[in-house]
């Protein structure tokens, strides 16, 4: 009587079979792995692209692995936020695509699929593509007039040599700098493109300022304004 009632059961489809949901997080859980590594990958690509840019060595920054690894949604969700619509479409393609592939090869490695190792490579090729792209084009974005970094100010603890000019963007100065990174005790930034340009022209040329560095040492305070608003 108990197996015609299991059977009965299996045959009306009313049996505890996972749900294609839970399928899913399983199936991304068993790619978690190969997932994260490619994360990782191509967050640091991101980040040497954008950094190379204003001269700085990404090999010596010390960028954590969680955080590289979680930076590209993070990125993806700034660009969104500040880019215009042009390119907010492209991003959305991009991730459109990206969310898709990755689905598609969750689902495969979970089953051991053959064809999984060549997803895996169609999705770092196309990761590692965009993570580059992107990073050149947020690094010309954000030396232009159009900059997004943060406006920052120095008021130092000795006051400027004499005998010298003065470092730019301190207290009551009329340069405007933008921070590039502060890490490794130091703060990296630029001088932002003059006002007079800006009028007249809808960006610079892009990346390739000459980028300051001002330790920890010589700064009592270091005031930050974002400018994107969140």
């Amino acid at each position: 009587m108990a197996r015609q009632h299991l059977r009965k059961d299996q045959d009306d489809g009313t049996d505890s079979t996972p749900t294609s949901a839970l399928d899913l997080l399983k199936s991304l859980g068993a790619a978690a792995g190969v997932l994260t590594g490619l994360a990782f990958i191509n967050g640091w690509l991101y980040w040497a692209t954008y950094y190379t840019a204003f001269g700085l060595n990404s090999l010596v920054l010390d960028l954590s692995f969680s955080v590289v690894s979680v930076s590209p949604v993070q990125v993806l969700v700034r660009d969104w936020q500040s880019d215009p619509d042009p390119v907010r479409w492209f991003l959305f393609l991009g991730v459109l695509a990206g969310t898709i592939l990755t689905v598609w090869f969750a689902h495969w490695y979970r089953q051991r699929h053959p064809g999984a190792t060549v997803l895996a490579a169609i999705l770092a090729l196309g990761m590692s593509i965009g993570a580059w792209t992107l990073g050149r084009y947020d690094a010309r974005l954000d030396s232009s007039c159009q900059s997004r970094l943060p406006i920052i100010v120095f008021d130092m603890v000795n006051a400027p040599d004499q005998g010298g000019p003065p470092p730019p963007c301190l207290e009551g100065s009329p340069e405007t700098c933008l921070l590039v990174l502060h890490v490794n005790n130091a703060y990296r930034y630029f001088q932002a493109p003059d006002p007079n340009f800006c009028e007249n022209a809808w960006t610079s040329s892009g990346a390739g300022r000459t980028t300051y560095e001002m330790p920890d040492s010589q700064i009592r305070m270091a005031n930050i304004q974002n400018r994107i608003g969140w």
